[in-house]
């Protein structure tokens, strides 16, 4: 009668599961970073930047600064989000290898820890129940595999094959089906070593892509923030350093008299867009000095 080598499956994570949903996340992230971009291209198409010339030349750095900042957190995003749809995953045999190259020491015991993140996973913390308790390398498991099914396809009188710690004989009716559970066993192993591979490469790309995800959010909100204070900004008013001459439109309502006619005068105070203006006497209308001007139209002449 034979022993089943079988060892009986141990919770493990729905590695499946969890690498779809961090890809759908992913998807998600760069379906509404494309969103924002295509927003933000399409408000700069409505609102020009020219009216912040009337504020200041540092406006409009601030402002490009801020747009480009904007644009840049978004990509990084996007990008971050192309990484985890573009985990790896990797063959039995490209793991294998890994796990040879960092301190794999198979057919001798594994002397020391894994380096890399990936290995330690795969090859230390979940050794049980993706290797087996017998085993400590991604070669060791191939090996198995590879020993069980060449058993089963290609026996002959006699053929015994060794499964960690158990010797079968494929004569026995008995040891023959035992090493048929063992060997779909080993093919379940095998697929899960790679389902945790690509799961681990997901998460790993994800979770530095969340850590990010508080910096780029941080200088977006900023840069949005800015161009909405920059375009809130009153316009620079340049001071009237020497007399200007200009044409006063006087309305009709004017209560100063002279309603409804254009006259000359000289801007001789204020800001261009208020200036004090003086009007000398002129076609009836006696020599005054207005320092009000909201409610009149003050034109500029060119000197000649």
């Amino acid at each position: 009668m034979s022993i089943s080598t079988v060892e009986a499956a141990s919770p493990v994570a729905n590695d499946v599961s969890h690498a779809s949903d961090l890809r759908a996340a992913a998807r998600w992230l760069v379906g509404a970073s494309a969103s924002i971009v295509a927003v933000l291209v399409a408000g700069l198409q409505l609102r020009s930047l020219k009216g912040l010339l009337d504020v200041g030349p540092w406006a409009v750095v601030l402002a490009l600064l801020a747009i480009l900042a904007a644009l840049l957190s978004v990509v990084w995003t996007l990008y971050g989000a192309a990484a985890v749809l573009a985990a790896p995953r990797r063959s039995i045999g490209e793991l294998s290898d890994l796990d040879r190259a960092d301190h794999g020491n198979y057919p001798d015991p594994r002397l020391e820890s894994p380096s890399s993140p990936l290995m330690k996973y795969l090859v230390v913390e979940r050794r049980t129940d993706l290797l087996g308790a017998g085993r400590d390398a991604i070669s060791q498991l191939i090996q198995d595999h590879t020993k069980a099914y060449n058993a089963i396809i290609s026996h002959g009188p006699n053929t015994q094959v060794q499964i960690g710690a158990y010797t079968y004989k494929l004569d026995d009716l008995a040891d023959r089906a035992s090493l048929a559970d063992v060997a779909a066993d080993l093919d379940r192993r095998i697929k899960s070593v790679i389902d945790a591979a690509s799961a681990f490469e997901s998460w790993r790309r994800y979770t530095k892509l969340a850590s990010g995800l508080k910096k780029a959010g941080i200088v977006f909100v900023t840069s949005l923030l800015l161009l909405v204070g920059l375009t809130a900004l009153p316009p620079h008013l340049v001071d009237v350093k020497a007399p200007i001459p200009v044409q006063v439109a006087i309305p009709k309502s004017w209560s100063g008299g002279c309603g409804g006619r254009m006259l000359d005068g000289v801007a001789v105070g204020g800001t261009l867009n208020a200036p004090i203006v003086v009007l000398p006497a002129q076609g009836g209308c006696a020599a005054q000095k207005i320092e009000n001007t909201e409610d009149l139209i003050v034109i500029p002449r060119p000197v000649k």
